[in-house]
């Protein structure tokens, strides 16, 4: 599934979602960033902030929709959502309610396999008409080896199940 805009530069706009993930990491978050980029600009940015809104659905994906707000409420359908992780349930889902079709990923999620769910729910298949991974995927990776080590291991799919929470 991959129906990118044409021309569009998936590692710089990677690497803005990753400046968000080293601020995030830096401020004892979650290393994960999102940006959600429409017409060549970053017009919503997003970062993990679930210890700082005592919150766990303050994840950066949902953080770079709300910023982008008004600016993609009418140009949806050419808006490309980068982040640093695959989007889980809720951040996808929040994709898909704001109608933005376009997902780019660095670090695939093995605990939730989001890709599933577009793959396999008809509503979301509909929605999202490009979900590519693997983007600078050791840069994110790298984010969590230096802020979040413990969290590796979930990367790699090999953490008990009660430990995955990001």
């Amino acid at each position: 599934m991959d129906g990118l805009p044409a021309g569009l530069d998936l590692e710089r706009w990677m690497r803005e979602a990753l400046r968000e993930a080293e601020a995030a990491g830096a401020a004892g978050e979650f290393p994960i960033g999102a940006v959600v980029v429409l017409d060549e600009h970053v017009v919503g940015r997003g970062r993990s902030r679930q210890r700082e809104r005592r919150t766990q659905l303050a994840h950066a994906e949902l953080d770079a929709l709300l910023d982008a707000g008004e600016r993609i409420l009418t140009r949806y359908d050419d808006a490309v959502l980068f982040t640093t992780v695959e989007p889980c349930p809720l951040c996808l889902g929040a994709a898909v309610m704001a109608d933005v079709p376009h997902i780019v990923f660095a670090h695939e999620d093995p605990a939730v396999e989001s890709f599933r769910i577009v793959e396999r729910i008809d509503y979301v298949r509909r929605h999202i008409a490009a979900y590519r991974g693997g983007v600078l995927r050791n840069e994110s990776r790298a984010l969590f080896e230096r802020y979040q080590p413990h969290l590796v291991a979930y990367l790699d799919g090999r953490a008990p199940r009660h430990d995955r929470h990001m």
